[in-house]
Parts: structure tokens; C-alpha cells; sequence
């Protein structure tokens, strides 16, 4: 079956420090391995967060990499690892990206503005592998790798163009939802949004505020746990894992929040936790 592995999920800004070892500090990157990829060979990368560095630390440095990735948006929160990757900067390693437009202008334009002078010391066409980046514009798509996972983006409510992405591969279904404006009475869910989830095995989905702290950031572009927790419960999801932990959340506050919706039995049989870094779940 389906697996996913957890490399970095924090949100705003990595904050590797003792008091979050056990849930880590690197931002968003989660890796999907098909069934059919028995080698682990073909790996779907979700977002490109400094979690992609401790990802890269599991991968061949021989120029053999492939691999591709979903974007969500373009906050350096989300794409800060990909300079850092060292399996693409190998002669014949090849990584291809998709994600939004922003403003008219092409992903590939934006990355390639983004890592280059004056914000980084090196452009992105030096690295010695291939990558290839495509713009989606809202359609779906079948990647050409084991399992054929069939990947269908959404345009979610943030501060600028932020995709979602349901992915469907080994009669599986994983909504990778990382950053998403909850509504003001934490209640409405968009019908875009429903269609997107329904019916997902898993759902990983922003959850940096508290109630309280939304009341103070509800313009922020984020969610809180109980609106991840309504999006889950009325797109009839089987798993939540709460993401993009906000950067000042500590293990202690996490394991607390965690216990108390697991606890709470209030949405039915969703299995709900905090993801971790380094946490591997097969998608039941």
C-alpha cells in the first residue's frame, strides 16, 4: 500500500531547538511512495521545505535520482530546501516540479527569480542534474510512474495563488492541503474544498492556531485545529494529521493539543494526530 513519510512539519520558518525534538523544526515537506514502487525509487515530494534537506540525506548522490514534486505556493517556508538538495546536484539526477502561477507570471520564472542574485549565491540552472518545471493550471494530471498516481490541484483561500492537491495512487486518496485561510466562524468549508477531500484516507492539513491565537491572526492565512478538524469531518476523511505547526509551538503544547482532539471524540472515527518528523504512515 501507499506510504508517507514526514521530513519537515513546521510552518513560517524552521526552528530546530530541544524544546521541539520530538516533532521537529523543519518546514513543509512530505514524501508519497506508490505500492508499485517497491525501490522507493519515484518519490512524490509535497512541498520543498528545509525538510527537504533531512530527505536528502536518504537518497542516492550517484546521479540516479528522480523524483517529483507538488508545490504548493511559494513562501519560503515551502521552497527553502531546494537549493539545498544536494542528490540533483549530480550529473543525470532529474526532479521535476509543478505549481501555481502567481500573478500571471510562470512558476519556472518565479523559482528561477527566487534562487538567484541577490537572494542566493547561485542560480538554480548550476546545479548539475535536470529539473524540469511545469505550471499547473488547475487540471488534473497522471504522473509517469509506478502506481500512475493521478494528481488533481485546487486553488485554496491564503495570502496569494496556494494549491492543494489530492493525490490518487493504489486506490488510496491523500489531500495535501499545508497552508489554508480558515473562514471567521471557523465552520464554512467551500464546496472546491469538499470535492477536493471527500471521502480522503488521509488528510494533512494547516493547523498552526489556536482559537485564541486565530482571533488575534485571522488574517494571517492560516487555520486553526478545530476548522482542519471540520474540513476532515465534513469531507467524510478517515485520518488528520494536523501540519505547518507553528514555529513557537513547543513538543509539550503539541502532544497536549493532540491528545485533547484525539481525546475529544467530537468528529466521529477520524484518527487524529500531529504530524512528526520522521513519522512514516501507511494510508489505510
Amino acid at each position: 500500500m501507499a506510504r508517507l513519510e514526514f521530513f519537515g512539519v513546521r510552518g513560517s520558518h524552521p526552528t530546530p531547538n530541544r524544546e521541539n525534538l520530538k516533532f521537529g523544526g523543519n518546514t513543509s515537506c512530505v514524501v508519497l511512495y506508490a505500492d508499485a514502487d517497491v525501490d522507493g525509487k519515484f518519490p512524490l515530494i509535497l512541498d520543498l521545505g528545509t525538510g527537504l534537506t533531512r530527505f536528502a540525506a536518504h537518497q542516492p548522490l550517484d546521479g540516479s535520482f528522480f523524483g517529483t514534486a507538488l508545490l504548493s505556493h511559494l513562501h519560503f517556508d515551502h521552497i527553502q530546501g531546494l537549493p539545498f538538495f544536494a542528490p540533483i546536484d549530480r550529473k543525470g539526477a532529474r526532479l521535476a516540479v509543478y505549481g501555481p502561477s502567481e500573478n500571471g507570471i510562470e512558476l519556472a520564472e518565479s523559482l528561477r527569480t527566487l534562487i538567484g542574485s541577490p537572494y542566493f549565491p547561485i542560480v538554480l540552472a548550476e546545479l548539475s542534474g535536470e529539473i524540469a518545471i511545469e505550471t499547473l493550471d488547475g487540471g488534473g494530471i497522471v504522473l509517469d510512474q509506478p502506481g500512475s498516481p493521478k494528481v488533481v490541484p485546487c486553488l485554496v483561500d491564503h495570502t496569494n495563488a496556494t494549491f492543494a492537491y489530492r493525490i490518487e495512487v493504489d486506490e488510496k486518496v491523500v489531500v495535501f492541503m499545508p497552508d489554508h485561510q480558515a473562514p471567521a466562524d471557523n465552520a464554512t468549508v467551500k464546496d472546491s474544498v469538499l470535492d477536493l477531500c471527500a471521502n480522503a484516507n488521509i488528510l494533512i492539513h494547516d493547523a498552526q492556531y489556536t482559537l485564541a491565537e486565530f482571533a488575534e491572526k485571522a488574517h494571517w492565512g492560516h487555520s486553526t485545529y478545530d476548522y482542519a478538524l471540520e474540513v476532515a469531518a465534513q469531507s467524510n476523511v478517515k485520518a488528520l494529521a494536523f501540519f505547518h505547526h507553528d514555529p513557537s509551538r513547543s513538543d509539550t503544547e503539541l502532544e497536549s493539543i493532540e491528545r485533547h482532539y484525539q481525546d475529544s471524540g467530537s468528529k466521529g472515527a477520524i484518527h487524529v494526530f500531529a504530524a512528526r518528523e520522521g513519522k512514516t504512515v501507511q494510508i489505510q
